[in-house]
């Protein structure tokens, strides 16, 4: 991600708002900066970090465009393969220079060349620890300092990059920085919610649930360091790591309130007292980079859509409606996402179906654990009937189940739905 010294020069704040000044992906200029960006780290591959530097300090030269042209190299920069030319993969250059430094230590003063006085020279002194290390003299003054980051050598760009690529991967680096300085998020998500909640599991983030009568979800973000955002941007990060995530659902919105520090606030044309809002929409332009997951988790799930729609997804015979995973069902700091759910074409009653192929007894017991303190009755469990669960662990499941050996059988299945479905509150 790119550093607050490469983000700052892009923000704007007015009247209580806060934003960034993204690039425009059709831009000639922006399209030319880009592209020599892209030109010059393809001249470099196989080069070191600190000649690829050098080469765009060069190009930089006393230009005024000059955050961009560093921010475009960092943000490529990040989405390299980096590496070091080391003989073998356990090898450890900090391990050859301690052993080289105390051999000086021992025959110093290190010449470059012996004479009467000194007989100790470097070339000598790489050598005995060369055959130490079992590698040639050329090889130990290669890798010497070949750990350090300037000493990495540029493997490949990690991708085929276009320059538009490259401005649409900035602009997204730069939206999501602003979040550096961001004490709460709240956002309006719809669809993709398994892989929604994935990446708030993954980067910790405490979150609420509220469920929108005209669809979809409100869910604020927070977490254990948002009273301290003012000093530290350590829990920021996390949401500026979760913003691609979002960039994934069916449609969104996210507002966040930001607080400045007071050099970059002045600068922007803010006021330090208070927060600023910063608000997202798909309107914004940004792309994803974060690969969303299978539409179907298993064949057991793909197969029991595709036969509900060839048994019962003609006109005559659509009584229900099916979706896949659109309910959030809170339970303690997680949530449960049930498998499917079928809506009444007529009545507007549903019933979530959890599907239960070969689940583990403990992950039975844990699922029993959230289905009690749920406490939906509307949830039905489709479960496949196999020698490691016991009818004992199926008895303390508090909703209906309905076991299967080969495939569900829908008509029984339907018929429980009928028996468990309910209409949603604020419907009736």
């Amino acid at each position: 991600m790119l550093t607050a010294d490469l983000i700052r020069p892009r923000i704007r704040a007015r009247d209580g708002r806060v934003w960034t000044v993204p690039l425009a992906e059709d831009d000639p200029q922006a399209l030319q900066l880009a592209d020599d960006v892209l030109g010059l780290f393809a001249a470099f591959v196989g080069r070191t970090r600190g000649e690829l530097d050098e080469a765009l300090s060069d190009y930089e030269g006393d230009s005024l465009e000059y955050p961009v042209i560093r921010g475009l190299a960092k943000t490529l920069s990040d989405q390299c393969d980096w590496g070091a030319d080391l003989p073998a993969n356990d090898f450890d250059p900090a391990a050859l220079r301690r052993t080289l430094f105390d051999l000086a230590v021992q025959r110093g003063p290190v010449t470059e060349q012996p004479d009467l006085l000194h007989r100790a020279h470097r070339a000598t002194l790489l050598a005995e620890v060369a055959e130490t290390y079992a590698i040639t003299p050329g090889q130990a003054e290669r890798v010497l300092y070949a750990d350090l980051a300037e000493a990495h050598l540029l493997q490949s760009l990690g991708g085929a990059w276009r320059p538009a690529d490259l401005l649409a991967r900035y602009n997204l680096e730069l939206a999501r920085g602003l979040l550096y300085w961001a004490s709460e998020l709240r956002i309006v998500a719809t669809g993709r919610y398994k892989d929604l909640f994935k990446y708030i599991k993954l980067f910790k983030l405490l979150n609420t649930i509220r469920r929108r009568a005209e669809g979809g979800y409100h869910i604020t973000l927070d977490g254990p360091a948002s009273p301290f955002i003012r000093s530290s941007t350590r829990y920021g990060f996390q949401f500026a790591r979760f913003l691609p995530a979002l960039l994934l659902c069916d449609d969104w919105a996210m507002e966040a309130d930001i607080h400045l520090p007071r050099g970059a606030i002045a600068r922007a044309g803010g006021d330090p007292d208070t927060s600023l809002r910063y608000t997202l929409s798909p309107r914004s332009g940004l792309k994803s980079h974060y690969r969303p997951g299978p539409e179907f988790d298993s064949r057991l799930e793909a197969d029991f859509a595709a036969e509900f729609e060839e048994k019962y997804g003609s006109a005559a015979r659509r009584s229900w409606a099916p979706a896949r995973e659109d309910e959030l069902i809170q339970v303690g700091d997680t949530v449960m996402i049930p498998d499917f759910s079928l809506t009444h074409r007529k009545d507007g009653r549903r019933a979530l179906i959890e599907l239960a192929g070969f689940w583990h007894p403990e992950y039975i017991k844990r699922k029993v654990r959230k289905l009690r303190e749920a406490r939906r009755a509307d949830v039905l469990i489709v479960a496949y009937e196999w020698g490691n669960v016991t009818d004992a662990l199926w008895d303390e499941v508090p909703n209906e189940v309905i076991k299967f050996t080969r495939k569900p059988v829908l008509k029984e299945v339907l018929a429980a739905v009928e028996r468990v479905a309910v209409v949603p509150p604020g419907r009736e």
